[in-house]
């Protein structure tokens, strides 16, 4: 799981990127999708990221008390 949250966390905000991209040349609304989900990408990353470290949290408290 540690190995893979760097990804997650890059990853991210390039798909926001690509789908907000996509949309703007669909609807012609360049640069205003890109940049909403840009934003929506970086939320996503962070919270993968806030996910990972509280997962890595309690299983650091489960192992102390053993």
């Amino acid at each position: 799981m540690a190995s893979t949250i760097g990804f997650q966390v890059a990853f991210a905000p390039f798909v926001g990127i690509a789908i907000g991209y996509f949309l703007d040349w669909e609807f012609g609304t360049y640069p205003y999708m890109t940049v909403i989900f840009l934003l929506v990408g970086v939320a996503a990353a962070g919270l993968n990221y806030y996910r990972f470290a509280v997962e890595q949290r309690d299983q650091d408290k489960g192992q102390k008390k053993q």
